[in-house]
């Protein structure tokens, strides 16, 4: 058995998402009070984790065109 913090750090997610995945079922366990147990640590993701991209220091600002960035003294 383990806690939901235990369970989300030996499944790299967060403790949010294990306690979704308790509600939906689609992890094993039982709530008793306001604090969950996990049973089994039987899940497998679907989908590879989303990762961020690096940003390099050519990209510049995010959203915006270079002719739109303001600089000290460009007013």
């Amino acid at each position: 058995m383990n806690s939901v913090s235990e369970a989300a750090a030996k499944l790299g997610l967060t403790e949010r998402h294990v306690r979704f995945l308790l509600k939906r079922g689609k992890l094993k366990g039982k709530k008793l009070g306001h604090d969950w147990v996990v049973f089994s640590l039987d899940y497998v993701r679907k989908r590879k984790p989303k990762t961020r991209g690096a940003k390099t220091a050519s990209s510049g600002p995010v959203g915006r065109k270079p002719e739109e960035v303001w600089t000290e003294g460009s007013f």
